[in-house]
Order: structure tokens, then sequence, then C-alpha cells
């Protein structure tokens, strides 16, 4: 408890209003991906921002593998929250009225009710400070052949009593798949990309997946397509009756402090959750921001 404390408590907050860490040698920030909603009118506003850590080291970049094969074992949990509470305080950051916020588990690092409850902790302290809501944190329960379907259950029930959302990926219909729906019970679906390109090439997949989406909206869970990277896509989106859509074509990830508030803002004088019309591959070339600067160190091994 008190080493999972003691790390949450180091998160600095940089002159630029963002939040990062410095975990050993690692500077840890997250990037943030709009998840956009299309209006009837064309227009497109952000649903949901997706949290991914970004780690790098004397400035050069490394992938979240290699940077959690670094962190012991003993601390993979804690360090696993920290990365999301990052995303939720710099998500808070941005002062959206309505956009959730999909933040990714390693549901295996929490098997025991001590991790769950410092887990759940973690979580409603990063959301209180970040002035955000339970409900628009979604937890993605991302599955590994280690896990175990029953904690894995248990794990997203008491993530739903915190009040927490709860989302999936990789979604292909299958019986498993349906499973998961049974067992997670889901605010949020990313289908799998592979199998939706496929699924969506002619008229009778379309048809099936916007009765799928059908479905889910009865039920409350809003789907996801993810890597559209060209317009196509987008038509095909609207026939299959409006999903929730992410990729490069849309808008790239940023590191926060994001310029979101300037390139999708909020209108005041229209209905809630609207933004203002862009263009589809206005942002598509837009590198993520500078490193920020290291500002203090903390963690078990010392830079």
């Amino acid at each position: 408890m008190v080493r999972r404390m003691s790390i949450f408590s180091n998160l600095v907050r940089q002159a630029d209003g963002a939040f990062s860490a410095l975990y050993g040698p690692y500077l840890l920030q997250s990037a943030l991906q709009p998840i956009f909603t299309e209006r009837a009118d064309g227009r497109l506003q952000i649903a949901v921002l997706k949290g991914l850590v970004r780690a790098s080291t004397n400035g050069v970049p490394c992938s979240p593998t290699d940077f959690f094969q670094y962190v012991p074992e003993d601390e993979r949990a804690a360090v696993d929250g920290l990365c999301r509470s990052l995303h939720i305080l710099n998500a808070g950051a941005l002062g959206r009225r309505d956009a959730a916020l999909i933040v990714n588990f390693n549901g295996g690092l929490y098997r025991t009710p001590q991790a769950i409850r410092h887990e759940l902790e973690r979580l409603r302290l990063s959301a209180h400070e970040a002035g955000l809501p339970p409900a628009r944190i979604a937890c993605e329960l991302r599955e590994h052949p280690e896990d175990e379907p029953d904690e894995l259950a248990h794990f997203a029930a008491r993530l739903h009593e915190g009040g927490f959302s709860i989302a999936i990926d990789d979604y292909t219909g299958e019986d498993h798949d349906l499973a998961r729906l049974q067992s997670l019970q889901p605010q949020f679906v990313t289908f799998d990309t592979a199998w939706l390109q496929d699924f969506s090439e002619n008229s009778a997949g379309l048809a099936l997946l916007r009765v799928l989406i059908g479905q889910f909206n009865t039920k409350n869970i809003r789907a996801i397509v993810t890597g559209i990277e060209d317009p196509d896509m987008i038509a095909r989106c609207r026939d299959m009756g409006g999903p929730l859509m992410q990729g490069y074509l849309l808008a790239r990830p940023e590191i926060a402090p994001t310029s979101f508030n300037l390139t999708f803002p909020e209108i005041e004088d229209e209905p809630r959750e609207t933004i203002r019309e862009a263009p589809f591959a206005g942002h598509s070339t837009a590198p993520e921001p500078r490193a920020l600067r290291p500002l203090r160190q903390f963690g078990r091994r010392g830079a």
C-alpha cells in the first residue's frame, strides 16, 4: 500500500498543465486519441478519448511492452495504475463536458481482493482529482491467455460497483465474445479491425453489422470502429448505423497537453457534446507533441 500510494503522490504537473511521471530512467506521458461520433448534420464531435502510455528515456521513445519488461513484477500493478492515473488527470484537464475516457487494464494483475481494493482506491482518487465522474471512465479489460474468465468477471463486477464503465476489444461476434458480453457487461465494444473489414465489404455483411450495432444500442453499449484511414470506411460506418469512429484520418494521438480543445472545440450555444466541423483528413499528419521536460525522479530504481 505504501509503495503504491508513494508512486501516485509523485505525479508531476508541468508548467503547461500536463501531468507526467518518472519511473527509474523512464519519462511516462499520456497520449490521448479522440474517438468520434458523427452528428446528423455531418459534423464530428469527440465522444471518447483513448489513453495511450508513452515511455521514453533520454528523449528516446520506448515501446510500452519494452517498458513494462523493465518494471519488476511486484511493481507492475502499481505502475500499470500509475499510467491510468496519468490518462485520467490529463483527460480531466481538458475540461470536456461529456467525453468519456477509455483506459487499458491488464486484468491479470488484479486477482486478489487487496489488489482490487487498491486499484479501486487509486481510480476513485484519480477521478476525483480530475473532476471526472467514474461512469465516464471506461476500464478496457483485455484478455490474456493466462487470465481466468471468472476472475476477470469478478474484477469487472467490482469496477461496476465502484461506478466505472467497462470496455472490451477485438470483438468478432463468436461464442467467446458473446460470453464476454454476458460476463463483463461492457459499455463500449471495439470491433476486431480485420474481422470488420472483411465483414463490411458487402451489403449483406453491412446489414448484419447494422443489426448488431442496433442491438448494442438497446443495451446501452457503444460500438467502436478503429483504423479509420480512408473516407470509404466512414461511409461504411454510416451504413452500419453510426458506430463511434477512431483512426488517423480523423485525429492522431497527441501527448498531453493536446490541441483538441482548439481543433475540436465544444460549442456553447448548441446541444451538449457538439463540436465544430473538422475535415476528415485535416489532422492526419499532425505529429505527437514534443516530450515534456522531466522534473523529478521516483520509483525503486534511480536513473
